[in-house]
């Protein structure tokens, strides 16, 4: 999936949410949620839920790309977790009122 950042510094709850409405249009009809992962390299790690509520058991990772890749996340090891210092869950909802 291409995502396309604006060309301007965001704060860390902006790109969260600007990279959850890039999520939930890729995936409009099947994703009804998300955790994210902020670890201390900066990297984006993040988990899709479906809508039958099934958890990805795959993790996307995003990155600025005018950072370059990350020498801590370039191999996917099981002790990123570790490296976690903030968890945000964004969920897509839609009410219809009868």
């Amino acid at each position: 999936m291409g995502l396309n950042k604006p060309n301007i510094d965001l704060p860390e709850s902006d790109r969260v949410t600007w990279l959850a409405n890039e999520i939930f249009k890729a995936f409009p009809e099947t994703v009804s949620g998300l955790t994210f992962y902020i670890l201390d390299c900066g990297c984006v790690y993040y988990r899709r839920k479906f809508v039958d509520g099934d958890l990805d058991y795959k993790v996307g990772i995003y990155r600025d790309a005018e950072d370059g890749p990350c020498q801590a996340c370039i191999f996917l090891d099981e002790n990123w977790k570790d490296r976690v210092v903030d968890e945000r869950v964004v969920y897509n909802s839609n009410f219809q009122i009868e």
